[in-house]
Order: structure tokens, then C-alpha cells, then sequence
């Protein structure tokens, strides 16, 4: 008796479960890294309609409601704050001083602190803001 010759047949992973796990995983890492938690001291800052994120954070000098200074979130007297941030450009030549500065704060203070910078050799200053959002039926910007 002569027997027939049976074909194995080979298992291919599918292709579709393949790709959806893959697209899943790459998703779950790029939403997973993009939230960036702003630590430290909480300041209410103004608002803007052109705000942007700043997608890198070298040197972070933020004025608190109560006239204190941080750099990178350590407390700096006024008088202390020239030496200090020079000591941080020196390592960071070409970083941006990324200004955080309570709404209610006097405008005059924020101008010091921006002086001193500028003295300190900060090349590039950012002020922070958060977007506003306007009323319904009102223009942005108003």
C-alpha cells in the first residue's frame, strides 16, 4: 500500500498582529515621554495667546509672588543671584535662562532680574506664560 506524502504546512506569524503590536508599543513610548512635570516652587503666570513650551529647560530663574528668587529651583538672594548665574553659563555657554515670573510680581523686578542676567552673559532669555484662552466669540488677543 503505498501511502500519499503529506504536505507540512509552515506557521507564518501574522504579519497584522506584528505591525499592531508594534505601532502600540511605539505609541505607548512616544505619549509616555512627552509629559514633562514642571517641579517646584507654583507661580501664576501670566497669560498669552503666543505661549510656547520650551522643549528644553537649561537654566530656570523664577521670581515667586513674594519677591524670592529661585535658580533651578534653589533659593537666591538678589545680590548672590549675579555670581550664581554666572557659575551656571559657564557650564551652559549656550543655554537659554528660561525667566518664570508671578504675574503679580512688579514689572520693575522682573527687569532687574533680566538686567542681571544679561550681565551674567545669559545670550538668550525666555519669558514664561501660559496660553490663554479666549471667551467665546472673542478674538485671541484681546
Amino acid at each position: 500500500m503505498k501511502f500519499r506524502e503529506l504536505r507540512r504546512v509552515q506557521a507564518e506569524p501574522g504579519m497584522t498582529a506584528l505591525i499592531d503590536t508594534v505601532f502600540l508599543l511605539l505609541l505607548f513610548f512616544a505619549l509616555g515621554s512627552s509629559f514633562v512635570l514642571q517641579t517646584g516652587i507654583n507661580v501664576n503666570l501670566p497669560r498669552t495667546v503666543s505661549a510656547e513650551t520650551p522643549v528644553r529647560k537649561d537654566l530656570v530663574v523664577i521670581i515667586a509672588r513674594d519677591r524670592r528668587i529661585f535658580l533651578n529651583n534653589d533659593e537666591v538672594a538678589f545680590d548672590a543671584l549675579w555670581g550664581r548665574l554666572l557659575e551656571e553659563l559657564r557650564t551652559q555657554p549656550e543655554g537659554t535662562l528660561i525667566l518664570r515670573a508671578d504675574r503679580d510680581v512688579p514689572h520693575g523686578e522682573v527687569v532687574r532680574v533680566m538686567d542681571v542676567a544679561k550681565q551674567a552673559g545669559a545670550a538668550r532669555i525666555a519669558i514664561a506664560t501660559e496660553p490663554a484662552r479666549p471667551a467665546a466669540g472673542e478674538k485671541p488677543g484681546r
